[in-house]
C-alpha cells in the first residue's frame, strides 16, 4: 500500500472541505449573525471528522488485510465457518429436540436444553477466540 497516495487522498478530501467552508463564509456578510458562521463551521468540522474516521478504519482494514497471507486468511475463514456450522447445528439440534417434547414435560426440559445448548455455544465461542 502506498501510504503517502493514500494520506495525500484523504488530505485532498479535507481540503475540499475547508475550501467548501471558505465558500461558505464568504458568501455570507458581515452583517449575518455569528450562528449562521458557528453552524457552518461545526458542520465542517464534523465532515472532517468523519472523513478522518472512515479513513483510519479503511486503513486498519487494509493494514490487517496484508498482513495475512493467503494461508493465514483462509485459514482463518475456515476456523470462523467451522465454529458457525458447529453453532448452527447445536440450534438446530436445539430445534429438533424440543419438536420432540411433550407438553407435560416442555418447559422444564426446554430450559434445561436451552441452557445446555448455550453452555455448548460459550464453549465454542471461548475456542475459537483462543
Amino acid at each position: 500500500m502506498n501510504y503517502g497516495k493514500k494520506e495525500a487522498e484523504i488530505l485532498d478530501k479535507i481540503d475540499r472541505v475547508i475550501v467548501k467552508l471558505d465558500e461558505n463564509l464568504a458568501k455570507m456578510d458581515d452583517t449575518d449573525n455569528k450562528i449562521k458562521h458557528f453552524t457552518a463551521q461545526e458542520k465542517a468540522l464534523h465532515d472532517i471528522r468523519s472523513i478522518v474516521h472512515e479513513e483510519k478504519k479503511l486503513l486498519k482494514t487494509e493494514d490487517r488485510a496484508e498482513k495475512h497471507d493467503q494461508k493465514v486468511a483462509q485459514n482463518w475463514i475456515d476456523d470462523q465457518e467451522s465454529s458457525i456450522n458447529q453453532i448452527d447445528q447445536k440450534i438446530t439440534d436445539l430445534d429438533n429436540t424440543l419438536a420432540k417434547l411433550d407438553d407435560d414435560q416442555s418447559k422444564v426440559k426446554s430450559y434445561l436444553e436451552q441452557k445446555r445448548v448455550i453452555k455448548d455455544i460459550k464453549s465454542i465461542i471461548k475456542n475459537y477466540l483462543k
